[in-house]
């Protein structure tokens, strides 16, 4: 953990629910070392809550060590990779594949072979921090750039780009007055991330505060008086638009008040973590920025804010299944395919492993739609539209978020990793355990059913003479009736099937999105048929009677199905009914001559 000790948040945390469906590890990880949980955005609807948590950082890398170091077939090395070890591609590729990547070379001139190599590269390719007006190459504080593997792929044909980020300073929390500051409490019944958990491993009263302050006028003169002194803003290197620095904030928003969140670091340690503050002017400048917000006067930075450049790959050249066109069994994952965030990294991570290993097996690639889950909304996101800035998930990107909700991850992927091999056995048992409970719990709803009369004499309501049945299912769809109330009225029906708090949560939110996820899925299946529309890989665009633009861009995107190719800006629906007729007519020709 890098930069900031959290994981999560508003669409975020969809992520980590469902890298965890798919059993990867941030997620029981960060159940282990967590020190302030919090379910964000319960203002609105279950479907976009977010789950996040402030994480110990010691804490977490020593959970992670233990749980990597006790992986089977796993060997750990610890190295620079310089370059590629690249050779000619296989007789099946397309006209566009240049290479077949079979291993990687080291710093040191080491080889190490592979069938498959993921590239997960961070801010290190030709990475640069600045602080003030001085730059230093390097991937973050204390590590240096990847220089040879930037140059790697510029040879071999990829097109880069150049992004920021920034992290803010660190400050000394004995030294700040955390009396003047509003404080935010943790949730008292955390929410664990893992399926695979039913808490995490703090006391709720145990979880540490976060607080907040605010920015204020004497900030914004000191930026402004001082913006010629930084370097980052002069260059004009994009960054991100979801967590700009600071100083752009003050440049955007001159009257406004921004919010400066204090987070802890860990349980033992006295660092303070102000989010919100990401910042690359000079050292000097930065204390006196911290001392002019209120209970900060007399913090103490331990060490500077800065920004780091660094070069990423057009993530339109990669396929969804993160392989790139450019050179076989090569796939990227993270910032080098133009994201931002921990979680957005680890999403694609464990989906570009999943592939690397299915490749090296000679077996079909996993996929997962837009439909399906946030991390297809992202993959197609970053492969048709590619990234002209930091790209971060928002639930807002993704047309179908009643069915992607972060409660029914599980029910949605674990069945797919564990058909692809990625899922253990006793997570797809504890999956299909709580989906029959689930199943049960629902029917037993749908299937009570009493006259609307009786409904109300039970819940004091004005008497009705109406006879018309309704179910249990139908009454705690709204906010007529609670699941612990149901079972207060009815224990001998709901008392058992509501002992369990996960499930009756669960099937209170399916009734609650019943009737709107029925009309959702009409739309989800309409786009899958879309979907199902393959194109070739080796289709020849340059051949196609379409457009000059349309040809251009799909060849530059190759996009795999007919819904794809119909996201894309530029392709017109002439070029889309061109492309269904050669597909259609393909698939036929491929009938017949198996038949």
């Amino acid at each position: 953990m890098s930069c900031n000790p959290a994981f999560g948040g508003i669409g975020k945390g969809h992520l980590i629910k469902e890298i965890d469906a798919l059993d990867g590890l941030c997620g029981r990880i960060c159940d282990l070392s967590g020190v302030h949980y919090r379910m964000l955005n319960t203002r609105k609807g279950p479907a976009v809550w977010g789950p996040r948590a402030q994480i110990d950082r010691a804490l977490y890398k020593k959970e992670m060590q233990k749980e990597l170091s006790a992986t089977e077939n796993l060997e750990l090395m610890s190295a620079a990779v310089d370059n590629l070890l690249l050779g000619r591609p296989t007789e099946t590729a397309h006209s566009g594949v240049k290479f077949n990547c079979h291993g990687v070379i080291l710093e040191s001139g080491q080889t190490v072979r592979a069938k498959s190599v993921v590239l997960t590269t961070g801010t290190f390719l030709r990475g640069e921090i600045v602080i003030g007006l001085k730059s230093t190459p390097a991937g973050r504080i204390g590590d240096g750039p990847a220089v040879g593997l930037a140059k790697s792929l510029d040879e071999a044909g990829f097109k880069l780009g150049r992004l920021k980020t920034g992290t803010p300073p660190r400050l000394d929390g004995k030294t700040i007055d955390f009396s003047r500051a509003t404080p935010s409490l943790a949730d008292n019944s955390p929410v664990p991330f893992s399926f695979m958990n039913d808490r995490v491993w703090i006391e709720p009263s145990k979880q540490l505060k976060c607080y907040l302050t605010y920015t204020n006028k004497a900030v914004v003169d000191l930026i402004r008086n001082n913006i010629h002194l930084n370097r980052a803003v002069i260059r004009g290197t994009t960054g991100p638009r979801y967590c700009p620095s600071i100083e752009s904030k003050v440049l955007r928003f001159e009257e406004r008040s921004h919010q400066v969140w204090l987070e802890p670091e860990g349980l033992s340690s006295d660092l303070i973590y102000p989010q919100g503050m990401s910042c690359t002017m000079p050292e000097e400048i930065q204390q006196q920025i911290i001392n002019c917000i209120p209970c900060l006067e007399k913090a103490v930075m331990v060490r500077p804010g800065y920004g780091v450049e660094y070069d990423y790959v057009d993530p339109r050249q990669i396929k969804s299944s993160l392989e790139t066109h450019l050179i076989q069994n090569l796939f990227l994952a993270g910032q080098i395919n133009g994201t931002t965030g921990y979680e957005e990294a680890a999403a694609q991570g464990i989906f570009a492993g999943i592939n690397a290993v299915l490749k090296g097996r000679a077996q079909p690639p996993f996929t997962l739609s837009r439909t399906e889950s946030y991390v297809g909304v992202m993959i197609d996101d970053l492969t048709t539209f590619g990234a002209s800035e930091p790209y971060r998930m928002f639930t807002n990107r993704a047309e179908f978020r009643i069915h992607l909700r972060p409660d029914n991850a599980d029910l949605r992927l674990t069945e797919k990793g564990f058909r692809v091999g990625c899922v253990s056995e006793n997570r797809w048992a504890r999956t299909r355990q709580i989906r029959d409970d689930l199943d049960s719990c629902l029917s037993l709803l749908k299937d009570f059913k009493q006259p609307v009369c009786k409904w109300r004499t039970d819940l004091d309501r004005p008497e009705q003479t109406s006879t018309a049945l309704k179910s249990a299912f139908d009454m705690i769809s709204g906010d007529y009736l609670s699941v612990e109330t149901l079972a207060k009225l009815h224990p001998e029906v709901f008392g058992q099937v509501f002992s369990n708090p996960v499930i009756s949560q669960r099937a209170k939110i399916e009734a609650m999105y019943s009737h709107a996820l029925d009309e959702q899925m009409e739309e989800v299946e309409e786009l899958r048929r879309d979907e199902l529309i393959q194109l070739p890989e080796d289709l020849e665009y340059e051949s196609l009677n379409i457009s000059l633009e349309s040809k251009q861009k799909l060849m530059e995107i190759r996009p795999e199905t007919i819904a794809a190719a119909a996201r894309i800006p530029g392709v017109n629906q002439s070029a889309l009914v061109v492309l269904l007729r050669h597909a259609r007519n393909r698939n036929r020709g491929q009938m017949l001559s198996s038949s």
